[in-house]
């Protein structure tokens, strides 16, 4: 009998240490342990730790004490907003699970709108760096530096661009009043939303020389412009104008994947990281265009397209002509999350080849024209596109 209770004594206390060591190895490989509605979190300083109590009391005492009921969701996506927020950084952010899913259909081109991207700035404000081409933005005017500051009469003035981008869109064939701040000017304007399909690549042959205005950098942009590259060589073309202006950005491997069809091996641009870590995109020797070429830049020129423009400028591959472009030189990271929100996030900085940050500075161009009064308040011809026709003459030739 004796014998009997030591074993069951001893299964016991093994299993016990087995619990034990379970529960010790799951907090200590996973960061935290669920138990019913109890959570032990393991965090990286007692700051942290403080931090999230803090958080949690202060959730409880609004749900207690607030004179409506509260949402327990809306309230941490608040609060996982302002974590974001307070990096200061407009490019990195939280979004909702509706807010992510209408970020992804902006990203990929097609979604319901009025065609118009946009950052925030130093002041919050939601400030205009393109309207995309062909789209109901473009066609009432909206243009590069202009502040969202009403939408159907609500002040987002201090909002955010995420929220003044989810107030904007809408069904198409729907009506949407913005009201915009130029510079001291107010204007108010009524925008039909459209369905936006963005078609980024666009060319024809001037003279003899080709043009390829690319719009922004999509999923197929550097499929489409070397098809449309391909058409202009059979055309026996003598030199060729990229034309980058108001060009917002997107994809960095879409810009990598144009300036591999245009330069011989060399690096196109390096990112690097919080901790030095240094990633070079090169392009290899294959393919090399092996014609003059003048990239038109302007102060709407950012992100994929400075990539772009600063690896030919630096290689001596094209002649920069225009005006500074708007100097978005940081890299982020867009991930899913499981519950099907998301969050972006810069997470490097990029260089030109040859270690050129533009980063809130921009690229100068080599030959700088400013667009005629004309063009800025007028729809207007190539001919009568001042900064198109220098571009041509550096070329030379015959146009």
């Amino acid at each position: 009998m004796e014998n009997k209770s030591k074993k069951r004594l001893i299964i016991i206390i093994a299993v016990l240490l087995i619990v034990t060591n379970v529960f010790t190895f799951t907090i200590a490989t996973t960061g935290n342990y669920l138990l019913g509605n109890k959570l032990i979190v393991s965090v990286d300083s007692k700051e942290t730790a403080n931090g999230i109590k803090k958080l949690l009391q202060l959730k409880d005492q609004i749900s207690a004490e607030y004179y409506q009921d509260t949402d327990d969701n809306k309230m941490m996506d608040g609060a996982i907003k302002g974590m974001y927020d307070s990096l200061g950084d407009p490019y990195t952010a939280y979004f909702t699970k509706d807010e992510f899913t209408s970020f992804m259909e902006m990203a990929t081109g097609e979604y319901e709108g009025i065609g118009v991207v946009v950052t925030e700035d130093d002041e919050g404000y939601t400030t205009v760096i393109a309207s995309q081409k062909g789209t109901p933005a473009e066609a009432v005017g909206i243009t590069t530096g202009d502040k969202i500051i009403k939408v159907n009469g609500e002040d987002v003035s201090i909002l955010g661009s995420d929220a003044v981008v989810s107030r904007v869109k809408g069904p198409a064939d729907t009506t949407v009043a913005l009201t915009i701040a130029r510079g001291t000017e107010t204007i108010e304007l009524e925008v039909v939303r459209k369905a936006i399909q963005v078609q980024t690549v666009d060319s024809q042959v001037i003279g003899n020389k080709g043009y390829i205005q690319i719009s922004e950098f999509g999923n197929n942009t550097a499929t489409d412009f070397e098809a449309q590259l391909t058409a202009l060589l059979a055309q026996n073309i003598t030199g060729l104008v990229i034309d980058l202006r108001s060009n917002p950005g997107g994809g960095v491997n879409q810009a990598v994947e144009i300036a591999d069809r245009l330069l011989g091996e060399t690096v196109v641009v390096y990112t690097v990281d919080k901790a030095g870590k240094k990633t070079e995109y090169k392009s290899d020797a294959t393919q090399q265009l092996g014609l003059p070429i003048a990239v038109l830049i302007n102060e709407g020129s950012a992100s994929s397209a400075e990539i772009l423009a600063g690896a030919l400028q630096d290689t001596g591959a094209a002649t920069l002509i225009g005006t500074k472009s708007f100097g978005k030189g940081i890299v982020q990271e867009v991930i899913k999350l499981t519950d099907g929100s998301g969050i972006k996030i810069t997470n490097s900085e990029y260089f030109t080849p040859s270690g050129n940050s533009i980063n809130k500075k921009g690229l100068e161009p080599s030959v700088g024209i400013d667009a005629s009064d004309f063009m800025k308040n007028n729809r207007f011809t190539d001919e009568e596109d001042v900064q198109l026709q220098k571009a041509l003459e550096v070329l030379g030739g015959t146009n």
